[in-house]
């Protein structure tokens, strides 16, 4: 089996690491993209070969909508008709940065007409995102911005860099967290060439640096209705809680809705302030909440009240 290994909890072992040749990604503050940058959004994915659409190997890719840095709209479905490589990556991810020429090279040797790879950077401004492909000077790439991290939650991007290889009809052959090794790549760039799932490369040790995300519900309450928002109440493969139901059977809540396509997602909850307080129902749903634990997030549950 595969190990992901998040370069924090080794680092008493890093001089050994060194020796062995296993780099270590370098993390630094992010900025606030999300403030500058048009957020990416998931779109209804178009009919394809296969029924199941998802993020795992046999899905029709679920699809998203994202912004370049030039402020063009890059959609996936949109790429059908050529293999893709869906490629997560930040500035501050050091093998993401290795990896990139390599992906590039790669390209240049099969044709750009024959292999997408579409960039998308990961929580930061698209202005951060533009630098460093210029620096890179990776120019045939298809670059993507996903400051809030819609794309990557969908896609259940926990450490980086991840790359999903699609074949021409949008269905996803393999998938990578890590620094992709060159025999690997060439495999499953082979298997999206050829529409046939890739197999499972061999085992191997991937030093992954996980994604930051603030774990937050905020709270507003206004006169009788509470809007509870918070990433981790969106419904994809990874993560899907059923939070809505339990709160269903509190004595004083009268009307419950999901907006799960918002970001973040969002339940609205009316309750009779003679029957039960706010405070009661957020304690109610954090208690939820915490009993289906997301995996993207490692940081407990911060309420904020607004």
């Amino acid at each position: 089996m595969t190990r992901l290994v998040d370069w924090r909890r080794l680092a008493l072992a890093a001089p050994l690491l060194a020796i062995a040749g296993v780099g270590l990604y370098v993390l630094a503050f992010r900025d606030d993209a999300s403030a500058t940058t048009p957020r990416a959004m998931l779109s209804e994915t178009p009919p394809g070969v296969e029924d199941s659409v998802g993020v795992r190997k046999g899905h029709l890719a679920r699809d998203f909508i994202a912004t370049s840095p030039d402020g063009t709209s890059v959609r996936l479905s949109d790429l059908r008709g050529t293999p893709v490589i869906v490629n997560f990556w930040a500035s501050w991810c050091t093998s993401c940065l290795a990896e990139m020429p390599e992906f590039h090279e790669l390209q240049k040797r099969i044709g750009v007409e024959n292999l997408h790879v579409l960039a998308i950077n990961t929580g930061e401004s698209a202005e951060t995102a533009e630098e460093f492909v210029e620096k890179l000077g990776v120019d045939s790439f298809l670059v993507g911005v996903d400051p809030s991290l819609v794309v990557a939650d969908a896609y259940g991007v926990f450490g980086m860099p991840t790359s999903v290889f699609l074949d021409a009809e949008g269905v996803i052959r393999a998938t990578y967290a890590g620094h992709i090794p060159s025999d690997t790549l060439e495999e499953f760039v082979a298997s999206a060439r050829t529409g046939a799932d890739a197999a499972e490369p061999d085992p191997r040790l991937r030093v992954v640096t996980t994604v930051a995300r603030e774990h937050t519900l905020e709270v507003r309450d206004r006169d009788g209705t509470l809007d509870l928002r918070s990433k981790s109440l969106r419904c994809d493969d990874s993560h899907c809680p059923d939070v809505a139901g339990a709160l269903a059977g509190l004595s004083g809540v009268t009307r419950l809705a999901a907006y799960r396509e918002e970001d973040p997602a969002r339940i609205s909850v009316d309750f009779d302030s003679d029957v039960i307080g706010a405070q009661t129902i957020v304690d109610e749903f954090v208690r939820h909440l915490n009993e289906q634990p997301d995996p993207l997030y490692e940081r407990p549950l911060e309420v904020i009240w607004e």
